[in-house]
């Protein structure tokens, strides 16, 4: 080997090292997680406000506790560690918010359920029809009216007992049911 090109090769490897040592020295200048610690505390506080501690407790101390090792990673320079853990305790914290807003909706669905369904006594619910009587709808329960009129719908007609025929030869009349009604035709 010449001269030349063993001073050459010692700068070419010098070159190489000061850029690997380079980029050694950016990938430890990691930007501080002030965003994520500040993200997360804001989504445990969120937590809270949503009522997760009765709710979601488990994820609630899940999100504080990362919280709490984000701040200690931070304290100690590991900003990588420390971005980490504030990203897991903002969705542990979200997670811990969304369960408790599931609760609570749960909880006043049922109300609502309960509230919209009337609490009817087993007597008024299903009362005896008299002898002759009609049933009628009225309302939420199948009640009878008398067979003279007015009754529990507070309806002032009086169920019909028989449908009264059709004129003869007004409109013409088509016969040949079983039932002896007659049904009148419809002339074009």
């Amino acid at each position: 080997m010449t001269r030349n090109s063993a001073t050459t090769n010692r700068w070419r490897a010098a070159a190489v090292l000061s850029a690997a040592l380079g980029m050694a020295a950016c990938a430890s200048d990691v930007p501080p997680p002030t965003a994520q610690l500040g993200a997360a505390s804001q989504a445990v506080q969120e937590a809270e406000r949503a009522n997760a501690l009765q709710y979601a407790p488990v994820a609630l101390q899940s999100a504080r506790d990362k919280l709490a090792a984000a701040d200690k990673a931070m304290r100690a320079d590991e900003r990588t560690r420390a971005r980490r853990l504030a990203e897991e305790a903002r969705v542990d914290a979200e997670l811990a918010t969304v369960t408790s807003q599931r609760a609570v909706t749960q909880q006043a669905a049922t109300a609502v359920r309960q509230s919209a369904t009337p609490t009817v006594p087993q007597s008024a619910a299903a009362p005896t029809a008299a002898p002759g009587a009609a049933p009628v709808y009225s309302g939420s329960t199948l009640g009878t009216l008398p067979a003279t009129g007015s009754g529990a719908s507070g309806s002032s007609y009086p169920a019909p007992s028989a449908v009264p025929p059709a004129p003869a030869g007004s409109l013409g009349t088509s016969t040949g049911n079983s039932w002896g009604y007659s049904y009148p035709e419809v002339r074009q």
